[in-house]
């Protein structure tokens, strides 16, 4: 079952901090596989496919949001 994480925009600089939502499917207790979606014209630090763990952050926008990281 697919689960919403926040997947950080990879830029050079993304001192904002800007995430976009997408669903990942857990393949194991620690890691999950990002299965998209992801508009053409974003870069995403971890496009679908990728293999990534998940930590608990507080972003900008005061939220505690599950964010990709590497595995």
């Amino acid at each position: 079952m697919a689960e919403t994480i926040v997947n950080p925009l990879h830029t050079l600089a993304n001192e904002a901090g800007e995430y976009r939502a997408v669903k990942a499917v857990r393949q194991r207790e620690d890691a999950y596989t990002i299965i998209g979606p992801m508009g053409e014209d974003e870069g995403r630090q971890f496009p679908p496919g990728s293999l990534v763990r998940r930590k608990a952050r507080l972003l900008s926008n005061g939220k505690q949001e599950m964010v990709a990281t590497s595995p």
